[in-house]
Order: C-alpha cells, then sequence, then structure tokens
C-alpha cells in the first residue's frame, strides 16, 4: 500500500507541475506575439510616403521593450528586425510545487513568436 500511494503521490506531482509548465510555455508565447505586434506597429513614417514602407528599428524594438516591461514574470531574451518582420523571444522560470524535493525546482521555459507590419489598411 505504502509503495501504491508513493506512486500515485509521484504521478500527481508531475501532472501538477507538468501542467504548470505548459501553462507557462502559453503564457510566455502569447507573450512573445503581443511584444511582435507591439514593435510591428512602429512604421517609419517616411518610408510610408516614399511608397516604400519599412519598419523604424530602433522604435519597434522600444515598443517591444515597453511591453514587455509590463510583464515582469518574463524575461526578453531576444529581438530580431528583418524588413517588416519583428521577431521576440521571451524567457520565463516555473518554480515546481510538487516536484521540488526531486531535483532542480525549477523549469525554463523560452518561447519565440513573430509579427509582420501590415501595409494596408
Amino acid at each position: 500500500m505504502t509503495i501504491l500511494f508513493a506512486g500515485v503521490l509521484l504521478l500527481t506531482a508531475l501532472l501538477v507541475d507538468a501542467g504548470r509548465t505548459l501553462d507557462a510555455a502559453g503564457h510566455a508565447s502569447d507573450l512573445a506575439a503581443a511584444a511582435a505586434r507591439a514593435g510591428a506597429q512602429a512604421l517609419d513614417e517616411t518610408s510610408l510616403r516614399t511608397g516604400t514602407p519599412t519598419l523604424d528599428p530602433d522604435q519597434a524594438e522600444a515598443n517591444a521593450r515597453t511591453y514587455l516591461a509590463r510583464h515582469p514574470e518574463a524575461t526578453l531574451t531576444a529581438i530580431t528586425i528583418d524588413g517588416l518582420t519583428v521577431t521576440v523571444t521571451v524567457t520565463t522560470r516555473v518554480d515546481y510545487q510538487l516536484l521540488d524535493a526531486l531535483g532542480p525546482g525549477h523549469a525554463t521555459v523560452t518561447q519565440t513568436r513573430s509579427a509582420r507590419a501590415t501595409t494596408q489598411p
């Protein structure tokens, strides 16, 4: 009975902490996508007037950083601006609640998402 109880306890710990890790991955993905969209809104006005739209790279990076600054649970890992596309990589840490005693007490989740600026109304 003791072995069965230990097995059920371990399975419960795996399910709870794996669920928390999956939830953190989804949240990090959402944050990376939203930061990329914020960066993709930084179209250079002069380039729009000339008919060859491009992003203002400094403003795009500032927009993404500003968005993520409001979410301290995530760490900005990288921002890449290529043409009209902004790619943001975010890392977050998940502290285990039940698996803490069996090894490293946390997991690191990294998500990368991109957004492309649209130039049509």
